[in-house]
């Protein structure tokens, strides 16, 4: 897997205009990326379902990590963790 084909499926999971272009032409929008034509082959059979689903997932997981937790939360994770390291 070449080092552009990474990039345009990490792109496709976490940019939805890109995603959108894809699903409405994958195979001009691998072109257009620069892809080999086997790695335009391989994303022409991506699993749309999958690459939805996935990337929903990588969305939430980015949110959940940017919101802080609640300080009830934090204090019994520093509770929890001052406990196991005795």
């Amino acid at each position: 897997m070449s080092p552009a084909f990474e990039s345009f499926l990490a792109r496709l999971y976490v940019d939805p205009s890109a995603r959108d272009r894809f699903l409405a032409d994958p195979r001009g929008a691998a072109a257009a990326a620069g892809l080999t034509a086997g790695e335009i082959a391989a994303a022409v059979e991506i699993d749309r379902a999958g690459l939805e689903l996935a990337a929903r997932s990588f969305a939430h997981k980015r949110r959940r990590q940017r919101k802080p937790a609640h300080p009830v939360v934090r204090l019994w994770r520093l509770v929890a963790k001052r406990v196991t390291m005795r």
